[in-house]
């Protein structure tokens, strides 16, 4: 279940030139740990940082939200084109300058999170103790499945305002959002299993996204490519991914933890995208790797 909104959680709206990025910070008096930051998933949002913990409530850590996702904000004359590597990275270690100073983290994250941890821990080593990809790509062009479609028709005029109507259905029809989300499960049966106050909150994070920054934010996936640069990461990496993922294939996950130096590979059997529901022991198995840095 996702965190309930605490004393302990502060939200910041924070500006980086010209966009506003999001942060839930959690960080307990005295401890001073690297904290977690966890950057979601496209179409998702930084609530999800809680999922990462057996006790969420014991750890500190940061979730940031990704360009133009609410309650981030995405400057008025921005496009698709300027969504690059060195932004994503830029807009990132920009807050967690205002957040953190100099302190180090570990960076984490979910699918095109995992992309956005993995490109910080390239761009700005100083910042990053370690780094975690649950599901991650290091290119946008090895996107599977259904995210591969909607990336690809958003990136074409005629294809945009289909999915921004698509995006504003789901938005208003819980039943069509969770289809969509469903298409990200290993199976059938495994998006059944997906808990409804999950897809609730999740739904609920959806309804408030702006569907002309989602699109803008979709289409410049495609361009995102950090194959090249991964031996550069210096630092202990986890990188974990579902064997049956229909959205970001084994294959990409495999790929990522060959290229990094040093790093651990985890693969759950028979599971999908959606870590916080069909990735068995995946809190354990982050929290060992953690212990283990």
């Amino acid at each position: 279940m996702p965190l309930q909104p605490s004393p302990s959680i502060r939200r910041e709206l924070l500006c980086v030139d010209g966009h506003t990025v999001a942060a839930d910070v959690h960080l307990p008096a005295n401890d001073d740990r690297p904290p977690v930051v966890f950057l979601h998933g496209i179409l998702a949002s930084l609530n999800l940082a809680a999922e990462l913990f057996v006790d969420p409530t014991s750890e500190p850590w940061i979730g940031l939200s990704l360009p133009g996702h609410h309650p981030g904000v995405l400057p008025p004359a921005c496009t698709a084109a300027e969504l690059d590597e060195e932004l994503f990275a830029w807009l990132s270690e920009a807050a967690l300058r205002q957040l953190l100073g100099g302190r180090p983290v570990i960076a984490t994250g979910w699918s095109t999170g995992g992309f956005a941890a993995l490109n910080l821990a390239i761009r700005h080593p100083a910042r990053v103790a370690a780094v975690a990809s649950l599901a991650g790509f290091a290119s946008g062009q090895r996107i599977a499945g259904m995210m591969r479609w909607l990336v690809w028709m958003a990136g074409r005029p005629l294809g945009r305002p289909a999915i921004r109507l698509g995006m504003r259905l789901a938005a208003v029809w819980p039943r069509g959002y969770s289809s969509l989300l469903g298409c990200l499960a290993a199976d059938a049966r495994a998006a059944a299993r997906v808990p409804a106050a999950m897809i609730s909150q999740m739904h609920r994070d959806f309804a408030r996204h702006d569907a002309n920054s989602l699109v803008m934010a979709l289409a410049a996936l495609w361009s995102l490519d950090i194959t090249d640069r991964l031996a550069e990461i210096g630092v202990p990496a986890w990188i974990a991914g579902g064997a049956a993922d229909p959205a970001v294939p084994r294959a990409e996950t495999e790929r990522i933890a060959l290229a990094i130096p040093h790093a651990t590979l985890r693969v759950y059997e028979q599971a999908g995208h959606l870590f916080f529901s069909e990735w068995p022991q995946y809190r354990e198995d982050f929290a060992a790797w953690r212990r283990s840095l």
